[in-house]
């Protein structure tokens, strides 16, 4: 998947449509569709696009994060003692999760961006429809309602990550000093 990660989301959605959509006739080339089965459907290039980088990126920040965590001394502490791969895999994955927290809410906030674009590549409705639609018409409190909405989702995804932070490693606290 490294080609996944130079690859933005809507050139990934317009190779998606030539060759999917377009070429093959799998997929709809454009709609919400009707009723679950329908809308899942319409969905599925879509969501393909946006998840192609994301993979890629998180795929890599982990395996980063994991040949770190294999280089610590704990490890190799661990091997010597005879400790089998998966319990070793453990401590690990557990001491990597902070810099894999940090990647996600990158993807996470990244992908809440590259949704507009997605959006308008599969003539999609939605908020980053209603951004550009709003842009190109100059309509500024629209602009300014989804600047602010996109603020608060963002900041929501931060936040949780800062409380992931907590779950994931006891030593960090909230809110509170350090002992």
């Amino acid at each position: 998947m490294w080609w996944g990660l130079s690859a933005p989301p809507f050139a990934v959605g317009l190779l998606l449509l030539v060759v999917f959509a377009a070429g093959l006739g799998w997929f709809p080339v454009y709609g919400t569709g009707e009723g679950l089965a329908g809308q899942v459907w319409h969905l599925t290039l879509p969501a393909v696009a946006l998840a192609v980088g994301a993979v890629g990126m998180f795929v890599r920040f982990s395996r980063a994060a994991l040949i770190r965590e294999f280089d610590q001394d704990y490890v190799v502490f661990a091997r010597a003692r005879g400790l089998g791969g998966a319990a070793v895999l453990g401590y690990a994955l557990r001491n990597s999760l902070v810099p894999i927290l940090t990647a996600t809410g990158l993807i996470v906030t990244g992908m809440l961006a590259g949704t507009v674009l997605v959006e308008v590549t599969f003539a999609l409705p939605g908020l980053g429809s209603l951004l550009v639609d709003s842009v190109t018409f100059k309509d500024v409190p629209a602009v300014q309602a989804l600047g602010l909405l996109f603020t608060l989702l963002i900041t929501a995804v931060n936040l949780l990550v800062d409380v992931g932070y907590s779950v994931a490693d006891p030593r960090v606290r909230l809110g509170g000093r350090t002992s």
